[in-house]
């Protein structure tokens, strides 16, 4: 109907600043830029455009005016059908928030530029950083109890493996970042979302690989420490920092979603997990043949994430800048 229709002069208009491409659908207008896909939904009289990759939003007025990019930190919505109207003097209200950090004025042709978001760079290298050494220092003060407890060796690795299996499990609980794990249930939304190859495992796989790989874990950190007789050993490090860095990659892919950093992330991941086998293999030729399946997974892990970013591009036919994005002020 027209009334849900796209304003032509305003799409030019996006088209002209040379950041965004139009593309359609059955039910919505969406307007591609590279290193975020931005929707747009269409009500009686207003337009509202997010941003998925970077969270950020544009909402565009019906009736021609200005666009708005502000910084929301909500996460993705859905198209909705019942969106608020919106009249031109709340437009004009909206518009003046101090809080919009960019204000285009319809039909100027200024141009939407992005730059690397060394800020959200930080983030994730912090938050990493942080939890291994909230985990490091919690293996520690364990580690000192076991060997001080008098226990018999047999409870002391019961002991242990508990530990390890819950950080193979929940190690995100230490994470300052949301590294929720995908549901299987929310698979199908997934792959609605993105594309995925042909030879990719079923979604039921997933939890029984991954569980699979805890066991591993935390059987191969037993045999480490029945070597040492501690758990302050740099191969145990190795571990943690393994963890760690694995819940930040879940925090790019699941939650942030995005594409080209988290090929990235998982590269990084990749290297820790290399450096985990050799480290424990170092140890004990049988810690390092219990961690060793793990590596091969990742390494597979790691083919599909580098394989769904190149068969999911943006509208301009490339793919998702590698490293997160924002908006040039």
């Amino acid at each position: 109907p027209a009334r849900c229709r796209f304003r032509v002069d305003m799409a030019c208009a996006l088209v002209r600043c040379g950041g965004f491409a139009l593309a359609r659908t059955n039910d919505t207008h969406r307007v591609t830029r590279r290193g975020s896909v931005v929707a747009v939904s269409c009500a009686a009289s207003k337009q509202t455009v997010t941003s998925f990759g970077h969270r950020r939003s544009l909402i565009v007025s019906p009736n021609g005016g200005s666009v708005r990019l502000n910084n929301s930190r909500s996460t993705p919505p859905r198209c909705s059908s019942n969106l608020r109207a919106a009249s031109e003097e709340d437009m004009e209200k909206m518009l003046s928030d101090p809080a919009d950090d960019l204000v285009l004025q319809q039909g100027v042709g200024t141009e939407i530029e992005s730059e690397i978001d060394f800020q959200t760079i930080g983030k994730y290298v912090l938050a990493t950083s942080t939890q291994i050494g909230v985990m490091i220092y919690m293996t520690n003060w364990l580690s000192a109890g076991i060997v001080h407890s008098g226990f018999a060796p047999v409870y002391k690795k019961a002991i242990v493996f508990v530990w390890f299996l819950f950080n193979a499990l929940r190690s995100r609980t230490f994470s300052p970042l949301n590294a929720a794990r995908p549901k299987t249930a929310d698979e199908k939304n997934a792959i609605a979302e993105r594309k995925r190859p042909s030879w990719m495992p079923p979604p039921l796989a997933f939890p029984i690989i991954w569980s699979s790989i805890a066991l591993l874990r935390a059987f191969s950190s037993v045999a480490v420490f029945t070597t040492v007789g501690t758990l302050n050993h740099p191969a145990i490090f190795a571990m943690l920092a393994h963890l760690a860095i694995g819940d930040t990659w879940n925090n790019i892919n699941n939650v942030e979603k995005r594409l080209g950093t988290a090929v990235v992330g998982v590269g990084c991941v990749l290297l820790s997990v290399y450096n985990l086998v050799f480290q424990y293999f170092k140890v004990s030729q049988t810690a390092g043949a219990l961690i060793a399946p793990s590596a091969v997974w990742i390494s597979i892990a790691t083919v599909l994430v580098w394989t769904i970013w190149k068969i999911n591009p943006g509208a301009d036919g490339k793919p998702e800048p590698l490293a997160p994005m924002k908006a040039k002020a």
